[in-house]
């Protein structure tokens, strides 16, 4: 707490509509925040600029432009060598290959954008559906285009890694499994090097991808109905060839109960991935920590006590930064509040300390946020130590707001 408050500050971005924070960016002149912004009736990507202090430089919106669309953003890709902002998500609008008004479907929407310090231009726009020529006859739906969304993305030289993932029944609604799409595309959206769905029986999706020191890896969350898991959502943590887009090396990760995972870190040199175990007042951030090869791996829970007893807060955890001492800070929210008539609290951002062994360090545990549901999305170490939070705060009805909170070295917020 020896910093000066100048340097520790807790700024709020948006409208009196909805906001949302997704991902945030660290630049050399401040920050970039990815949010969600809901207007009247549809909802746009969210990009504010700020500088090193958190003061807003510009905002503004991108969408897909058509009437009725849902853009809700995933991830950005700041490509430094050629200062080029990737941002992909899912744009939802009435499809033009149906029978039926007003059926909304699924498409990935990346954007190429320049950034400035005034301001920012879309040079170019992806809107994609994937599609199948499947062999086999099945009445209108063969071939046919599928619902797809996006995940992340990621440069490669010449080229775009993107992460998505596609419903494997298209067009058929009898068949409406999700799978996880990987590709390899040029930047400029005009060719396709190579293109891989992977499914299970259930539900399946990409999440993150992942550079480690020349390997590359994708995470997701797959629905299984045995393996390590037993039933339920577990995740999926798959090595590939970014020259073929074929298998290296695969593992899954979980419990009996459903794991879903969030974010997915390079640790040098091993991986460490966060998300959220189980549910209802059993609910609980954990983290996995795991080799390059993909070795197996415990799961481990992300809980603090409540004032020293044997009470144990409900977690969620959202994102992982590591620390040059071999430990992590996890940020998510705890929702155990609500549990409490004493206190008129709810859903809290929540910015945990974690060591090398994966265990909660209780007595630096920090929580922030307003008397509403709020939520930490994302975060970033800086190289001074401290951390910059990007978050979603509730100030009652509809009306969330986009926040950057910073740290000092310590880990420790600044204070109302």
């Amino acid at each position: 707490d020896s910093l000066e408050s100048s340097e520790i500050f807790i700024k709020y971005y948006g409208s009196e509509s909805e906001e949302k924070a997704v991902d945030l960016l660290e630049l050399n002149d401040g920050f970039l925040l990815l949010g969600s912004r809901t207007d009247v009736d549809n909802s746009d990507f969210y990009l504010v600029r700020t500088d090193t202090a958190g003061n807003r430089l510009w905002e503004g919106v991108i969408n897909y432009d058509t009437v009725g669309t849902y853009d809700i953003p995933s991830k950005m890709y700041l490509d430094e060598v050629n200062s080029q902002l990737y941002v992909i998500g899912t744009s939802s609008f009435d499809r033009g290959d149906d029978a039926l008004d007003r059926v909304l479907v699924d498409h990935m929407f990346i954007a190429k954008v320049d950034i400035t310090s005034t301001g920012f231009t879309v040079t170019d726009t992806l809107l994609y559906r994937y599609y199948d020529s499947r062999t086999s006859t099945n009445l209108s739906y063969t071939p046919s285009y599928k619902s797809t969304t996006g995940s992340d993305l990621m440069v490669v030289g010449d080229d775009l890694l993107i992460l998505g993932s596609v419903v494997a029944g298209s067009n058929d609604p009898s068949s409406s499994d999700n799978s996880i799409l990987l590709m390899r595309m040029t930047k400029d959206f005009a060719t396709t090097s190579w293109e891989r769905v992977k499914g299970f029986t259930g539900d399946d999706y990409g999440v993150s991808l992942l550079e480690a020191n020349g390997q590359y890896f994708y995470m997701g969350s797959i629905t299984t109905t045995s393996g390590v898991g037993n039933g339920g959502v577990d995740v999926l943590l798959e090595e590939f060839n970014i020259d073929s887009g074929n298998e290296n090396n695969v593992m899954e990760y979980g419990t009996g109960n459903n794991d879903e995972p969030k974010s997915i870190i390079f640790t040098n040199p091993g991986i460490a991935i966060v998300g959220t175990t189980g549910g209802g007042s059993a609910q609980y951030g954990f983290m996995i920590n795991t080799s390059r090869n993909l070795g197996t791996a415990s799961l481990k829970l992300l809980t603090y006590s409540v004032g020293g007893t044997d009470q144990t807060w409900n977690t969620e955890a959202a994102d992982v930064a590591y620390t040059s001492t071999g430990g992590y800070f996890v940020v998510g929210n705890v929702n155990s509040f609500s549990d409490d008539a004493a206190d008129p609290r709810e859903n809290e951002v929540l910015l945990m300390p974690v060591n090398g062994f994966g265990e909660v360090v209780d007595a630096d545990v920090q929580e922030y946020g307003s008397v509403q549901n709020d939520e930490g999305n994302a975060i970033i170490r800086r190289a001074d130590g401290s951390m910059v939070v990007a978050a979603t705060v509730h100030f009652g009805g509809s009306a969330t707001m986009m926040s950057l909170l910073k740290t000092n070295r310590n880990g420790r917020f600044r204070k109302n």
